[in-house]
């Protein structure tokens, strides 16, 4: 397998007719990384997923795989390539196992001790038909398609949809199980917490426009602080709300909660003007910075 990046996305923009459901979107991905995809419905993280695996064509921009461009190679990437759908729609007449028996005959090369691994994990009925299964079990039969030739890349499309809190652990086991084996895995989700679980970096994206991307296992890389400072007597909040790096002052008699992004100096240098008594630094969560990323700018 090629040394070179498993998905480089240069410039990518998607457009229908006038409107743009992708606009120059940029990112790369690393060998053996867990890279999460964030954005609510409708942001463009399915048009994107789409587009990798030429399903739809780029209006411009370029996508490579191993190297190899989504559309000239598209069908020597799917080689290398895992795959679950947002939208998953099986065969419902055809069994879990037949449905796994069929693709392994278009080419994929499945490790079978390995699918029974997975299905036993997962708890999964491999011999009862799909139109007989609830979503979550047509999930798990989704996931095992996915995983059973164990790609180089898996793209995974909103992958714990219907599944319930333990087939879930289960499921973070299994990326972390390829993230071990050198393999790259790049998850598109709402799920915050997912992601804080499994993703070593995150991208934000909002309404087909990249915000941000985030190392998850750096402090630094998120950079969003929150403080309550109370102070002996009530305090305005207006001198702080002109403060480069505060986002939102929220006031509360001799109390305020501040959210700083980036450098904290000039904060702090207002701060001592006003003798607090007491500051305290509140955690932070992926959910502080997702939504600090997707407020308006009138909510800011």
């Amino acid at each position: 397998m090629s040394e070179k990046s498993p998905l480089k996305i240069k410039a990518y923009t998607k457009k229908y007719g006038k409107y743009r459901g992708v606009d120059n979107v940029s990112f790369e991905l690393k060998r053996g990384e867990v890279f999460g995809f964030l954005g609510p419905n409708g942001a463009g993280k399915s048009t994107t997923i789409r587009t990798i695996l030429n399903f739809i064509s780029p209006s411009d921009g370029s996508i490579e795989v191993f190297g190899m461009d989504s559309v000239k190679d598209d069908v020597a990437i799917k080689h290398y390539v895992g795959y679950l759908a947002g939208d998953i729609a099986l065969y419902e007449s055809m069994t879990g196992r037949q449905i796994l028996k069929y693709l392994t005959a278009l080419g994929k090369k499945t490790d079978w001790k390995y699918v029974e691994e997975l299905a036993d994990k997962l708890q999964a009925s491999l011999d009862r038909p799909i139109s007989s299964l609830s979503k979550g079990n047509k999930q798990k039969i989704g996931l095992i398609q996915a995983f059973m030739h164990k790609p180089d890349l898996l793209i995974l499309d909103e992958p714990t949809s219907g599944l319930d809190p333990l087939m879930k652990q289960v499921f973070y086991d299994m990326v972390l199980d390829m993230k071990k084996q050198g393999k790259t895995v790049f998850v598109s989700s709402h799920d915050l917490a997912e992601v804080q679980k499994i993703c070593d970096k995150a991208a934000f994206i909002r309404e087909g426009k990249m915000v941000s991307i985030e190392d998850l296992g750096s402090a630094k890389g998120i950079n969003l602080r929150r403080y309550v400072v109370t102070f002996e007597k009530h305090i305005k909040a207006d001198s702080f709300r002109n403060i480069k790096g505060v986002t939102k002052v929220e006031a509360d008699g001799s109390r305020l909660t501040v959210t700083v992004q980036g450098n904290v100096a000039l904060f702090i240098a207002e701060l001592a003007k006003h003798h607090p008594i007491d500051l305290d630094e509140q955690e932070t969560s992926l959910e502080d910075v997702f939504m600090h990323y997707y407020m308006t700018e009138e909510e800011k």
